[in-house]
C-alpha cells in the first residue's frame, strides 16, 4: 500500500512536470537555429491543430525568424475579420477541410465591421495554395474543418546588409542534366493574390517523377524566397546553401534525412560525417539553416514542399505602424 502511495505521488509529480514543460514550450516561440537543423514531427503538429480547435485559438507558431519569417499551424475562427498586412506576405498551404477565401478588392469599414468590396471569392480545399501579397485584403468564411500551414515573410522593404554571394548555391530549382527543362517561374505578384489548385500541384509532382526532375518551382520572390514542389532522386548528393535556408514540409512518403555534421569526401563521393539521421514521414517539418549539410536517402514515395528563403544578410527597412494577422 505504501509503495502504491509513493508510486502515485511520483506519477502526479511527473505529470505536473510534463505539464509545466508543455506550457513553457507552447508559451514561447523559438527563434530559428543558425547552426543546426530543427525538426517537428507530424504528431506534434497534429496536436497543435487539435489544441487550436479545442481552445478556439487560431494559431500555433512553430518558429520566428528574421524579416518576419514564421511558420504557423493555422485554423480560422468564424469571427476572424478581413485583414491586410503592411509589408508581410502570407502563403496559405491548405492541409484539411474547405473554406471560401475572399480576397483582393478593397477593405472597407462599415458599422464597426470590416468587409471587402469587389472581392474574388474562391473555395479552397486540401492541397490548394494561396499567396496573399502585402496590402491585399483577405478573409475566410464558411469553414468546414479548415486547417492550413501559414508561411509568413516580408517581401517589401528588404535591404541587403552584406554583399551578395559571388556565386549562388546550386538550388532546388536546378535539375540534373538528364532531366527535362522546368517550366518558367513567375515572380510573386505585388498587387493581387496568386492561386494554385491541388490538381495543378499534383500534376507537377507526377511530372517531376516521370521526368526525373527533382523540382517544380511555383514562384520566385525577393531575398531568394521561393516555393518548390519537390522530390529527391537517388543520385542527389549532400548539399549546403551559403545564405539560404530550407523548410521541408513532407507531403507524402518517407525518407531518411541525414543532416548536420560535415560534408567529406569518402572514396570519391560526398558524405556527411558526425551528422544526425532521422526518418521523415508525411506531415513532418524539417528546417535546415544556411551552411548546414543535408541529404535524403532511402526514398519511398517521398514528396515535399520546399520553402526556401534568405535568413542572412538582409534587414527590414520599413517600420510599419502595426500588422494584423496570426499571433
Amino acid at each position: 500500500m505504501r509503495n502504491r502511495m509513493f508510486a502515485g505521488v511520483a506519477v502526479i509529480a511527473l505529470l505536473g512536470l510534463c505539464g509545466a514543460l508543455t506550457q513553457a514550450q507552447v508559451g514561447g516561440v523559438p527563434k530559428l537555429a543558425t547552426d543546426k537543423t530543427m525538426f517537428w514531427p507530424a504528431a506534434d503538429i497534429e496536436a497543435r491543430w487539435r489544441q487550436n480547435e479545442a481552445l478556439k485559438r487560431n494559431n500555433s507558431r512553430l518558429f520566428d525568424g528574421p524579416t518576419n519569417i514564421s511558420a504557423n499551424v493555422r485554423i480560422v475562427a468564424g469571427e476572424d475579420p478581413p485583414l491586410t498586412h503592411e509589408t508581410t506576405a502570407d502563403l496559405w498551404i491548405v492541409t484539411a477541410g474547405t473554406a471560401v477565401a475572399r480576397t483582393d478588392g478593397r477593405l472597407v469599414q462599415s458599422g464597426g465591421a470590416g468587409s471587402i468590396e469587389n472581392a474574388t471569392a474562391r473555395t479552397v480545399r486540401a492541397g490548394d495554395v494561396l499567396y496573399v501579397p502585402p496590402g491585399v485584403p483577405h478573409h475566410f468564411t464558411q469553414m468546414n474543418g479548415f486547417r492550413a500551414w501559414l508561411m509568413r515573410f516580408d517581401t517589401l522593404g528588404l535591404v541587403r546588409t552584406t554583399p551578395a554571394p559571388a556565386a549562388p548555391a546550386r538550388g532546388a530549382g536546378a535539375a540534373p542534366a538528364q532531366a527535362l527543362a522546368a517550366p518558367p517561374v513567375p515572380k510573386l505578384s505585388t498587387d493581387k493574390t496568386m492561386f494554385w489548385t491541388a490538381a495543378d500541384l499534383e500534376a507537377r509532382w507526377k511530372d517531376n517523377e516521370a521526368s526525373k526532375r527533382i523540382n517544380s518551382r511555383i514562384f520566385d520572390g525577393p531575398a531568394n524566397i521561393s516555393a518548390n514542389v519537390r522530390i529527391v532522386l537517388p543520385g542527389d548528393v549532400p548539399q549546403t546553401h551559403e545564405g539560404t535556408a530550407d523548410v521541408w514540409l513532407v507531403t507524402a512518403g518517407e525518407a531518411i534525412a541525414r543532416t548536420d555534421g560535415q560534408i567529406v569526401d569518402a572514396n570519391g563521393a560526398k558524405a556527411i560525417r558526425n551528422g544526425m539521421m532521422r526518418t521523415v514521414h508525411t506531415g513532418d517539418l524539417l528546417y535546415v539553416p544556411p551552411g548546414v549539410p543535408h541529404h535524403f536517402t532511402d526514398m519511398k514515395g517521398f514528396r515535399a514542399w520546399l520553402i526556401r528563403y534568405d535568413v542572412e544578410g538582409w534587414s527590414q527597412s520599413i517600420q510599419p505602424g502595426g500588422r494584423g494577422g496570426a499571433q
